[in-house]
């Protein structure tokens, strides 16, 4: 059902044990380069590319942030991340993990972490049926990144179908929504106790199926309690990305939130979802890389 890539293990730091564990989740909004790619779509975005205005932009954010994983959305390819963290943030210690999606624009799941990187997995191959009998796949797709100490678990960095389509679009999404619960029930009845999260752009509303199909499958909802928002455009003002948890990690949830300010910047202006960060107590002894 995945294609699982066996990720070399890179030395990390052994100091005194990490009290806590920062990780975020943001869709940072058509992070495209300059190039044109001529089996995507990417054409058709606007505009073309991100600037080096906006690179430094989104860099003054995720310094701000200090997350020492940070899962991130809408990002075009690997040699662009690599680029921007080399330039951009060369002292903040991450490791990228990003695989090719399905969309058809481009745009892609990835994830940053100071964090020992081990398995890597894909689930972009994987074929499910939605409701109304309809083979589906992920729009972009479900990638896993086992982490080891200080936080110890496997996070789920998603982007679900988004809003344009309608009800067809609503298939799709729920039906993305039943696998993701699938493959996390399979993997915590192999793994009782697993520590693991899924997290990104759900482009839904929590009170509606796609969220209750992965809440009723037993994952809790990190900002429950939080009424903000997420994406920050008018009309659309609304709640649409997570961090949701298994049982065994939320037990050291020590709080999330919505990020929607930052001292000094204008978080609207540089992309059109506000970042959701949760602080969790560590476990193991290794700290995260710096």
């Amino acid at each position: 059902m995945s294609l699982v890539l066996l990720l070399s293990f890179i030395p990390f730091a052994i100091q005194e044990e990490a009290a806590t564990v920062k990780v975020a989740t943001w869709n940072v909004e058509n992070f495209f380069d300059a190039w044109d790619d001529p089996y995507r779509r990417d054409e058709i975005t606007t505009p073309s590319f991100t600037t080096d205005a906006r690179k430094e932009r989104l860099a003054q954010v995720v310094r701000a942030l200090d997350a020492d994983i940070l899962c991130l959305q809408e990002v075009e390819n690997r040699f662009l991340l690599e680029e921007w963290v080399k330039e951009f943030l060369p002292d903040a210690g991450y490791q990228v993990v990003l695989l090719e999606g399905n969309d058809s624009r481009g745009i892609d799941v990835a994830l940053l972490s100071r964090i020992q990187v081990g398995e890597v997995a894909t689930f972009r191959h994987l074929r499910f049926t939605d409701a109304a009998g309809k083979e589906q796949r992920f729009r972009r797709d479900l990638l896993r990144v086992s982490l080891g100490p200080p936080f110890s678990g496997d996070i789920y960095v998603v982007h679900l179908k988004s809003q344009h389509g309608d009800e067809k679009a609503d298939l799709v999404r729920e039906a993305e929504a039943r696998a993701i619960a699938e493959i996390l029930s399979t993997a915590r009845g192999r793994r009782p106790g697993l520590r693991a999260m899924v997290a990104g752009d759900f482009n839904e509303v929590p009170e509606k199926e796609t969220l209750k199909v992965l809440l009723d499958s037993g994952l809790i909802d990190a900002c429950a309690a939080s009424d903000g928002v997420t994406y920050n455009r008018e009309p659309y003002l609304s709640r649409i990305d997570y961090l949701l948890l298994t049982p065994a990690l939320a037990t050291g949830l020590i709080e999330a939130s919505v990020v929607d300010d930052l001292p000094g910047m204008k978080l609207r202006e540089v992309s059109d979802h506000f970042p959701v960060v949760g602080i969790f107590t560590a476990r193991g002894t290794a700290s995260p890389v710096r």
